[in-house]
């Protein structure tokens, strides 16, 4: 379940990232739901479907320098999930977690980079949560990455839902408000977004449509963010102390993991993105540490 949390608030990330003015096209409704998740206060409850199940999630969310993110299961185990500037917290019965903070910003929407990625349909317009909220279909372009349905409400700007959808139209896993309040008071300055730093000489290749936007160093190990502008794929590069050569892969939803190390460099892929590609970046990666 901490691990659901921790899942959940990355893609609650994800949605605050993915896309100034309400805007009538669909590419326009992507670049209000950027600026308001990330200047808007707002609470409520989301449920995440995902693997067969449900799951009902509290969420509190306060942008700004000073803001914070909370998460708090509402059905199943107790567990909270608490994040700021400075840490992130995980409780559950009997035990709590302390993380350092994350430190990824988020990268400025490039239009041109999602269009070049995805066919974006204004298809219709649905009621969430008591919120008008027009349907917006990104679909993918090619087979590195999931086509994608979100809901935007045409007046704040905020997401209201989003789903991820495989290539037989089948929805992977799906985010979606019952109940949201809005609060205008609370209103923060979007954050200022810095260029990527370099990483090194080395030579790594990225998915068609990718790009780094994001580099962060912690105990020794290098953590990459990638984005084609709606999906986020992350890295983290280790030294190991053992040698070995060795595959591995894990699913969680539509959550893809590829871990793949060649002598003692170890490269760990995670995001929502097909296996092939997770597994692809991995071995490509791996052996460039190694080359």
């Amino acid at each position: 379940m901490n691990r659901f949390l921790a899942r959940l608030s990355w893609l609650l990330l994800a949605l605050a990232h993915a896309a100034p003015a309400p805007a009538a096209d669909a590419l326009g409704l992507l670049v209000s739901a950027q600026q308001a998740q990330a200047t808007r206060s707002f609470e409520g409850v989301v449920v995440f479907m995902h693997d067969g199940r449900f799951d009902a999630v509290r969420v509190v969310h306060r942008p700004g320098g000073s803001g914070y993110e909370q998460l708090a299961t509402l059905s199943g185990m107790p567990r909270a999930l608490f994040r700021d500037a400075r840490e992130v917290r995980i409780e559950s019965p009997g035990r709590e977690q302390r993380l350092a903070p994350t430190g990824f910003a988020a990268p400025a929407f490039d239009a041109a980079r999602v269009a070049a990625s995805y066919r974006l349909d204004d298809v219709a317009e649905e009621r969430i949560a008591g919120f008008s909220a027009r349907i917006v279909d990104a679909v993918a372009r090619d087979a590195v990455r999931h086509s994608q349905r979100l809901w935007i409400n045409p007046d704040n700007g905020l997401l209201m839902g989003f789903a991820l959808v495989g290539p037989r139209r089948e929805t992977l896993q799906q985010v979606m408000f019952t109940s949201l309040v809005v609060d205008p008071r609370q209103d923060a300055a979007a954050p200022v977004v810095a260029a990527p730093a370099v990483v090194d000489d080395l030579a790594l290749a990225w998915p068609q449509g990718f790009r780094l936007v994001a580099v962060r160093e912690q105990d020794g190990r290098r953590n990459l963010m990638l984005s084609d502008g709606l999906a986020m794929i992350t890295l983290y590069l280790e030294q190991r102390a053992d040698a070995i050569d060795r595959l591995t892969t894990l699913r969680r939803g539509a959550t893809q993991l590829a871990s793949r190390q060649i002598g003692r460099r170890r490269v760990v892929v995670i995001g929502e993105v097909p296996l092939a590609t997770a597994v692809d970046l991995a071995n490509s990666t791996a052996q460039a540490l190694n080359d």
